[in-house]
């Protein structure tokens, strides 16, 4: 159905149901000057269920952390797995700061060689 405007003031008509019919059948009725225009030929839709969303993405994984191949032992939970993760340079003269980033409660641990 197209939107409709009251001929008298320019509003758009709001369809309502007629109050002196008991089949369900609706007339346009301008909120503004109370402009009555006869009824509609098709009844309209009052509710709409709409089908529920498809939830996608929970619970792909049990472990935390997908990315944690490397064998490594946390110090703070005692999990097995590890993230390596390479933050690069940071001057030309240094070395590449790495991280192993635990799978399962994300503590980040610095692996490089040390400098005396």
């Amino acid at each position: 159905m197209a939107a409709e405007f009251c001929p008298k003031c320019g509003s758009v008509m709001i369809p309502e149901k007629s109050q002196d019919s008991s089949d369900g059948e609706f007339i346009l009725k301008c909120p503004h000057c109370g402009f009555l225009k006869g009824k509609i030929g098709m009844p309209l839709v009052e509710r709409e269920k709409l089908p529920a969303k498809e939830i996608r993405g929970e619970k792909i994984t049990e472990e935390g952390n997908e990315f944690a191949t490397y064998d490594h032992k946390c110090q703070k939970c005692g999990f097995e797995k590890a993230q390596v993760i390479d933050m690069g340079l940071s001057y030309s003269d240094e070395d590449n700061l790495i991280l192993l980033k635990c799978g399962k409660c994300g503590w980040s641990e610095r692996v490089g060689r040390k400098v005396s």
